[in-house]
């Protein structure tokens, strides 16, 4: 081969290799971006909202002392089942007996003055009558009959102020005997004792209007339970009696129980107040409309209750929802690219920079607001349409308005739906491909 033919080759060689570059470059120019795409779809969503708490009974009474006294005798035993009247705890009642004797010493003592005095009331009212109906004869004076009304007002008002104290000491008297009835604490109800703390020995500290006092054991009615749980107060506003729940329970693996909502704290419960794990709660209870006997007070336990129900209706994965602000031209185009900047000279002959900060102060004046949204797919580019979206599940969010059955939109992955604008280039990812049902 000749020396020119070789050059000649080598030029060629050269060209292609150029126009391979030059092609390739131009096809992979313009930047794609890898996404996970789903179908939009018609189907069933339950909006729920979950809470944990724990089983307790739903009639439980919790036994305390109304006399500070000494345990002498504990009658029962946890776990034991009681009859209502049944003697639970004996204190100690030798003060007690103490002092409903000297009470009834008081009374006896009283209800005698009270007779007595009753006696001078009645002496002084016949003496009255009689002096009174000789003064109206004008047989006695008028000095000796004030003198027999005094005597009566005063034998009178006396008797009244006997049978006041009597009435006191009687009252006295019967409320440290009613004291003493209960240094036997009986049972209020039938039940079981499902928990006790009580030991021979001990003071039972008596319940006031400024301490609660100590539990001494807990009657439960152990035929029905319920789950009281911890609502947060964005939604509470959900929650309504009536409403069916779906219970698990810890104890009970693959186990789902039916309940029902009936009672809803009105009070907020608020925790680490003034703390950044403050938490504002409210309690609520849920019946549990199925027994077993396995269940115990005290269960941990995590309700899905059931506040909406909606059927054949528009939904995409809730991931797919994206929030971005748009002002007003930008909600027309659908999110046009805001990060565009003019860099050469407009006919005015203006510079880069002075047609730049115009651009940026005309956009500072335009006013912008949230919209929410979603990514569809438009042929081989991402389209940012406005969405109106209804309830949602733990996976999927109805659709109102905005898309249709069988549109793609985007759903991730999530750092890239933060950052995707509208019109970009896009390819679904392989590994996601197969959509939703």
């Amino acid at each position: 081969m000749t020396k020119g033919r070789k050059k000649l080759l080598l030029i060629t060689a050269v060209i292609v290799v150029i126009i391979v570059i030059i092609w390739n470059l131009s096809v992979t120019g313009k930047k794609t971006t890898l996404v996970n795409v789903e179908e939009v779809l018609i189907k069933d969503i339950t909006e729920e909202v979950s809470a944990s708490g724990y089983v307790q009974p739903k009639t439980k009474v919790n036994i305390t002392s109304e006399v500070s006294a000494e345990i002498i005798a504990v009658m029962v035993e946890e776990g034991e089942r009681v009859t209502r009247g049944m003697p639970l705890v004996q204190l100690d009642t030798l003060q007690l007996q103490k002092d409903v004797d000297q009470s009834k010493y008081g009374y006896d003592e009283a209800l005698a003055r009270t007779e007595a005095a009753k006696s001078l009331f009645m002496q002084a009212e016949e003496e009255y009558e009689r002096q009174k109906e000789l003064f109206a004869r004008e047989l006695i004076s008028e000095t000796d009959f004030n003198n027999a009304e005094y005597s009566y007002m005063n034998s009178k008002y006396s008797y009244e102020a006997m049978i006041n104290s009597t009435r006191q000491a009687k009252a006295r008297y019967e409320q440290v005997l009613d004291l003493l009835e209960k240094t036997t604490i009986k049972a209020p109800m039938d039940g079981i004792v499902t928990y006790l703390d009580a030991e021979v020995g001990e003071i039972a500290m008596a319940q006031t209007v400024y301490s609660q006092g100590q539990i001494l054991m807990i009657i439960s009615n152990l035929t029905a339970f319920e789950v009281e749980v911890d609502v947060d107060e964005t939604e509470i506003i959900k929650v309504a009696n009536g409403q069916r729940a779906k219970i698990e329970i810890d104890a009970f693996p693959d186990t789902v129980f039916e309940g029902e909502v009936i009672e809803i704290g009105n009070t907020a419960v608020v925790t680490g107040s003034g703390t950044t794990d403050q938490s504002t709660n409210f309690k609520v209870k849920v019946l549990l409309t199925e027994a077993n006997a396995g269940i115990k007070p005290g269960m941990s336990a995590t309700v899905d209750i059931i506040t909406n129900v909606r059927e054949n209706i528009t939904t995409v994965p809730y991931g797919a929802i994206v929030m971005r602000s748009l002002d007003a031209d930008s909600l027309a185009r659908a999110n046009a690219d805001s990060t565009e900047i003019v860099t050469a000279e407009d006919s005015s002959g203006n510079s880069e920079n002075d047609s730049t900060e115009a651009v940026s102060k005309g956009r500072k004046e335009k006013e912008y607001k949230e919209v929410k949204g979603v990514f569809i797919v438009d042929e081989d580019k991402a389209k940012f349409v406005e969405v109106k979206t209804g309830i949602a599940d733990q996976r999927d969010i109805e659709i109102v308005s905005g898309v249709s059955e069988g549109d793609k939109v985007i759903t991730g992955p999530y750092r890239t739906l933060r950052v995707i604008k509208d019109g970009e280039f896009i390819k679904e990812s392989e590994s996601n491909k197969g959509g939703r049902h």
